[in-house]
């Protein structure tokens, strides 16, 4: 009896040796105990993602100037008798070009031996007056055959330019214009060609 109550408390002290003790913590989950694998990004499509709309970021193109409304000066010829110490009883013709505008000019252009004639339409391109220009005239001296041809250009927005050019009657070969001078003029302008004044 002794031996069989002596096998029992042995059976009872190993059972309780063999108990887990309570658990008294959160139970972990499987989610909780996975090791962390490292994401991959793509970095071009990250920064797509990630960076502000290019389009609402981006600078606003600026803004073309408005230009002025073009001016528009109108530009003549002037013509005035002035000594001649040459020849005393036969004066010469001294011409100025006058521009009108917001900076009028007045362009000294020479003496000339007689007072000059217009040369437009057909008559500038029978002489091989420059083509295109705004105005023209020739000046002709019949007693040594010789005329002095002179011609307003008006190549860009920016500058006038006056050609000239001497034709001798006697010379076969056909006179070129030359450059003289070049005028330059407020940005922005249309130019127009008035009518001759006589001083």
């Amino acid at each position: 009896m002794k031996s069989s109550i002596l096998t029992l408390s042995a059976a009872l002290l190993l059972a309780g040796c063999n108990q887990t003790a309570p658990v008294t913590s959160t139970p972990t989950t499987a989610a909780d105990t996975a090791p962390i694998t490292p994401i991959a990004v793509d970095s071009a499509n990250a920064a797509t993602s990630t960076a502000p709309d290019a389009a609402a970021t981006a600078p606003a193109p600026a803004v073309a100037p408005t230009l002025k409304d073009a001016e528009t000066m109108k530009v003549a010829f002037s013509f005035k008798p002035t000594d001649n110490p040459d020849d005393p009883k036969h004066p010469r013709v001294l011409a100025h070009l006058l521009v009108q505008g917001s900076q009028p000019l007045d362009i000294d252009l020479g003496k000339f031996p007689n007072q000059p004639d217009m040369v437009t339409g057909a008559k500038a391109k029978a002489a091989n007056f420059p083509d295109g220009m705004l105005m023209g005239f020739r000046s002709y001296d019949a007693a040594s055959g010789i005329s002095q041809d002179l011609a307003v250009l008006h190549p860009d927005a920016r500058h006038l330019r006056v050609v000239q050019r001497r034709v001798d009657e006697t010379n076969p070969e056909a006179a070129k214009f030359e450059t003289s001078r070049e005028v330059p003029l407020p940005p922005n302008t249309l130019v127009v060609a008035a009518p001759a004044s006589k001083k």
